[in-house]
């Protein structure tokens, strides 16, 4: 990590950022206009100290590129080659602008001009657009030393400043293509590459073009692109597509993800002996609304790797995964997850390939044991229940305050939620929800019974609610309706250890999500079954948790799913 200036610290506030890239101020990331520095996708003093200069000059992103670039062609003595300027003449509506550039910035195989593009972006662009570019050391795992053969194609439709196309190996820079809808972007690809492959004399086959859009595409047919790839890379937009402008051609998108019909698009673009490689948030392997593009994985390729990476990308705060697919479909998908806790070998079942899950997780026998009895007690879940999420309030600082004063009233964080109860009240706030940032409709907070769950969790956490109590958005809100099952019972089930270790089994993420909270099993209960578990929650709530009303309502639930003595001790000691 290198040392910044003062100068330079003070610069990057400029940019409406912290010296780590964080958000100064939380905001509505579509509307806002801050900037963060990514440091995660690269950390080297000259180009700190470029930025640093950047932040007082006022000039346009795209002058300020434009500049760069011609800067970063002229140190490789390449700008009065022919073939540049017929690449460059393509953005000479920018114009030259006076930067200072700091020495030996271009003396490293760094992307400074990625990074100071990305560091440029308002967050509220990023957020719109899904420009979140893909770090060297992630693009070099992916593609791990690969080099094309004669003639082999590769494409990245969404080649940003071109980690991809810069992590492959060929001699014939030529097959390298890349597509991008911002013109910024494809002029920083092709200059990287221009460099990279300078002792080659050809045109960069980087595209200003929207790959969803068959128009666009097809439009560029005639500059040779050709209609099938060998290799397809990626890390494409995340977000939905909440203008609708690609959903008719991408019907089986139900979620309208744009990341999901980048996926679909390029498997139909794809040699049938081609190599799939994509990064992707990890909510497309877990959350149910994206079960549509899971099945269509399933059905239409040969899922060959995942990879689960544990870091973020510089202003996000999703996790993401990398999936490498085959274009040819099986009947049976089996494949390795690595993750920091190593490799596990997936044999996905018929189950779970009808289902459209896709597993991450190496299952024992026991595992297998445990999980069918679960599922063939199911007898209703958590879809047709009522949700709510935790206030927004947009400032903090000044709405929730550790004293009480007049007209407040208590409100709970995701770290105040333990097992069935709320921990000491400690923050305070004037219910106004016209001036929240998001709130849920006052009749679900003041429900006479409701359950209030941690959000930051690798399991469920849950909170019985009877006192109409507020929450912050680290807590979120469940009214069960479940058959036979009352709210109390429903806590008791949630709390359980046997609930603790199927979501942990089922699902690798370190939040409680509303999707995947519906799809556990609930069984069916006799009126007494209920009585009992909904009298000792209330003892529960009543008195001081301790484990031994655990360790009853853990033997409880383990005796409603008909689970082994020894399965019980192969439960208790994975989730210890």
């Amino acid at each position: 990590m290198v040392t910044i200036s003062k100068t330079t610290k003070h610069n990057w506030e400029k940019l409406k950022s912290d010296s780590n890239g964080k958000l100064t101020k939380r905001a509505n990331k579509t509307l806002s206009k801050k900037r963060i520095v990514a440091t995660g996708y690269l950390d080297f003093a000259p180009a700190n100290q470029l930025l640093s200069d950047i932040a007082s000059t006022g000039h346009s992103v795209g002058d300020i590129m434009y500049t760069l670039c011609l800067s970063y062609l002229r140190h490789a003595n390449l700008l009065e080659r022919d073939n540049v300027k017929t690449f460059i003449s393509t953005f000479a509506s920018h114009k030259v602008v006076n930067i200072e550039i700091p020495v030996g910035i271009w003396e490293s195989p760094n992307d400074v001009l990625g990074f100071v593009y990305q560091s440029l972006i308002t967050e509220g662009e990023r957020n719109m657009t899904g420009q979140y570019y893909t770090n060297r050391r992630v693009a070099d795992y992916m593609l791990n030393g690969k080099t094309l053969e004669d003639g082999e194609t590769f494409l990245d439709p969404c080649c940003g400043s071109g980690a991809f196309l810069l992590a492959v190996s060929t001699d014939t820079p030529s097959c390298l293509y890349g597509f991008d809808i911002n013109p910024i972007a494809t002029m920083i690809a092709g200059t990287n590459l221009l460099v990279k492959y300078a002792r080659h004399d050809f045109i960069p086959n980087v595209y200003c073009m929207d790959f969803l859009q068959k128009e666009s595409y097809n439009s560029h047919i005639s500059n040779n692109i050709p209609p099938k790839f060998d290799n397809i890379y990626t890390n494409p937009p995340w977000g939905t597509d909440k203008e609708s402008t690609y959903i008719k051609d991408f019907p089986e998108i139900k979620s309208k993800e744009r990341s999901s019909m980048m996926i679909v698009e390029s498997l139909k673009r794809l040699d049938d002996d081609g190599d799939f490689y994509f990064l992707l948030p990890t909510s497309l392997l877990k959350i149910k609304i994206h079960k549509d593009i899971r099945k269509y994985i399933l059905s239409n390729a040969t899922i060959r790797k995942i990879d689960l990476f544990t870091d973020r990308f510089d202003g996000v705060f999703t996790d993401y995964f990398s999936i490498r697919l085959s274009g040819v479909p099986t009947t049976h998908q089996e494949y390795d997850v690595t993750s920091g806790k190593g490799t596990a070998h997936i044999s996905l079942s018929a189950s779970d390939k009808q289902k459209g899950n896709i597993a991450t997780k190496e299952l024992s026998l026991t595992d297998i044991s445990i999980i069918q009895k679960m599922e063939s007690l199911r007898h209703d879940d958590l879809t047709h229940s009522q949700w709510a999420l935790g206030i927004v309030t947009g400032d903090n600082k000044s709405k929730v305050k550790k004293e009480k004063s007049a007209g407040m009233e208590p409100i709970y964080r995701g770290k105040q939620v333990t097992p069935f109860k709320l921990h000491q009240e400690s923050s305070y706030i004037h219910f106004a929800p016209e001036t929240f940032q998001q709130c849920a409709k006052e009749r679900i907070y003041r429900a006479p019974e409701k359950l209030i769950y941690k959000f930051i969790a690798t399991h469920p956490i849950v909170a019985y609610d009877d006192k109409q109590c507020l929450c912050l958005n680290s807590a979120n809100i469940l009214i069960p309706e479940l058959d036979s099952i009352s709210i109390k019972s429903a806590a008791a089930l949630l709390n359980s250890a046997l609930y603790h270790y199927y979501y942990s089994i089922r699902f690798t993420d370190i939040k409680v999500l509303k999707g995947n909270l519906q799809e556990l099993p609930f069984p069916l209960l006799t009126k007494e079954q209920d009585n009992f578990l909904s009298t000792l929650v209330s003892q529960i709530h009543a008195s001081e948790y301790n484990q031994n009303y655990q360790q009853t309502i853990n033997k409880i639930v383990f005796r409603l799913f008909n689970i082994t003595p020894a399965e019980q001790a192969y439960i208790l000691e994975r989730i210890r």
